[in-house]
């Protein structure tokens, strides 16, 4: 790329002192505004020339004339090529072909004309690409900018350590709680990260597409020997404070595994009745509770796909689980403020002047915390042992739920691709037919 980018107006305003206009009317972006519709899933932008294209990156939050800016923009582009090439090139699965990113995209010098591209006649491949290049650069900016990856161990180590504390290894095997209370385990699974390429994916295939959203880049799976240990589980959490219910995220919860309404008529309103019992006298209590949650319905299958639907539709009806969300309060050291304080400490040895004194003060700011403080979500699933065996195997197996998420991905990014060659789209409502945005459905 060029080492400097020179806009034929200024970025911020036209050369008579006025707001620039940001580009040509289009109902497709009020629709977008007004809607709530992904930027992502516009066909096309409407930029001009490269003018416009500066003033739009500008806006966008990058100033190609500030060299880190220049490389920052670059890089995202570098990246979106890698990853379409890594994980779009054969396209959907049901239809695999070879696609080809045209030369003159791949030999591109000037980002500018990127845009300028997307926003030309929606009948040629260079249009098509461009627009698809330009979703994933989006998504990864808005990935990159979400949260600092420096604070992420921290974040984990505090949330996670919380389960972690109430699960140990017995010559028995893995139990959570201690005492009367523990639960035997068949395992525990910790998500403790996804991989930079699962999360550019992850909100590709998401109708918001917006990172903050997503909820499990840190997970933990608990899973049982049967679907009575599941609700002691998820009562133990409860009770012990692992969890909080009060910070649940609405909307995030998914039961395809417990029968609640047959488990509390059977319960009645106090839900266990052990505490009292002997150690031989729980054990036999458990057992015969179990034998009768095996002889409850479970949960209507009908129930079963409106769960999967209403939470993740790439999920298969064979996996049966409990997920829900919750968000826990983190703190983490403010650095700058730290830094500040060591900085004086320094100083003061040399005699503070005035000067100083007030770089001093302008760095700690008015109001300098100590501490950050942030909410992090955390995705549990409570999965009995049979669910689990079907879990890593056939179409409930996470390698299936991958290959239908990277799919969906595909038909939305490669969007203008699949308009130009309704061939491949397995989703196209019939050969040869005129399709603008193909597999949105969302």
């Amino acid at each position: 790329m060029p080492s400097s980018y020179h806009p034929q107006v200024s970025p911020s305003s036209s050369p008579s002192g006025q707001p620039t206009p940001a580009s040509d009317f289009t109902w497709d972006i009020l629709a977008c505004l007004v809607e709530g519709q992904s930027p992502i899933d516009l066909q096309a932008l409407t930029v001009d020339d490269r003018a416009q294209a500066h003033q739009f990156l500008y806006n966008y939050g990058y100033d190609l004339n500030d060299s880190q800016d220049r490389e920052t923009v670059e890089d995202l582009f570098a990246e979106a090529l890698r990853f379409i090439k890594l994980h779009f090139s054969r396209g959907h699965s049901s239809c695999p072909t070879y696609l080809t990113i045209p030369a003159e995209i791949e030999r591109l010098n000037d980002v500018r004309d990127l845009l300028v591209w997307a926003s030309g006649p929606r009948t040629t491949e260079r249009q098509a690409w461009s627009c698809a290049i330009l979703r994933v650069m989006h998504t990864i900016h808005h990935l990159d900018n979400t949260m600092r990856a420096e604070f992420f161990p921290e974040i984990k180590r505090q949330i996670l350590d919380k389960f972690r504390q109430n699960i140990s290894t017995t010559s028995a095997g893995v139990v959570l709680g201690t005492g009367e209370e523990q639960i035997p385990l068949y395992g525990v699974f910790y998500k403790e990260e996804k991989s930079r390429d699962s999360l550019i994916l992850k909100l590709l295939h998401k109708p918001k597409n917006v990172s903050e959203k997503i909820h499990d880049r840190l997970g933990v799976k608990l899973v049982t020997h049967n679907r009575l240990d599941a609700l002691r589980v998820l009562y133990y959490l409860y009770e012990y404070n692992v969890i909080t219910f009060a910070n649940l995220t609405p909307g995030r919860s998914r039961n395809s595994l417990l029968n609640l309404p047959a488990y509390r008529s059977l319960l009645g309103d106090q839900i266990f009745n052990h505490r009292e019992l002997s150690p031989k006298e729980r054990e036999e209590y458990f057992a015969q509770l179990s034998q009768k949650f095996d002889r409850l319905t479970t949960l209507d299958q009908a129930q079963v796909q409106r769960e999967r639907e209403n939470y993740n539709p790439d999920s298969s009806s064979d996996y049966q689980s409990l997920q829900f969300t919750v968000h826990q309060l983190v703190k983490l050291e403010n650095p700058g403020f730290f830094k500040t304080r060591r900085m004086r400490a320094q100083l003061e040895k040399y005699h503070l002047g005035p000067d100083l004194e007030g770089l001093l003060q302008e760095l700690e700011g008015p109001g300098a915390e100590q501490e950050f403080r942030l909410l992090f979500p955390l995705e549990v699933q409570i999965i009995d042992k049979d669910n689990y065996f079907q879990s890593i195997e056939g179409t409930a197996s996470h390698d299936a739920y991958k290959q239908r998420q990277q799919d969906r991905a595909c038909l939305r990014v490669l969007a203008g691709i699949f308009a130009l060659h309704p061939e491949l789209n397995p989703h196209a409502p019939e050969k040869g037919a005129n399709l603008s945005l193909p597999g949105l459905n969302f």
